[in-house]
């Protein structure tokens, strides 16, 4: 028996062998920490606050997330797609291959958290 499927449960390493490497293993929705993941991949950019206030969102004019008035569906695609300016340039990475969609779920919430 490989290390694989030794270490993971068969439901996650059938998981892991069809999707191959790289690809993000769904997690317990109660083992998801949210406000780690918003630190982590968010607030590098959009502030442990949400505020934008960091040299990145400066140079990239990164929203102020105390002031979105998105919707939900919209969130979750700048976080899994990313954002570009009419231009093309990157202003937000995609998160795709990062995240699974109950970490993006959790993490809609949190962002949410922060409005006024």
């Amino acid at each position: 028996m490989n290390l694989c499927a030794r270490l993971l449960p068969p439901r996650l390493w059938l998981i892991a062998l069809v999707c191959g490497p790289g690809t993000p293993l769904p997690r317990a929705a109660e083992t998801i920490n949210a406000p780690e993941l918003f630190i982590t991949h968010c607030a590098p950019c959009h502030g442990p606050d949400g505020r934008a206030r960091t040299p990145a969102a400066r140079k990239l004019g990164v929203k102020d997330l105390t002031e979105s008035k998105l919707a939900d569906p919209e969130i979750r695609r700048q976080i899994t797609e990313g954002k570009n300016d009419k231009g093309g340039k990157q202003l937000m990475p995609s998160f795709r291959e990062k995240l699974h969609g109950d970490e993006i779920t959790a993490l809609i919430a949190e962002v949410k958290k922060f409005r006024k």
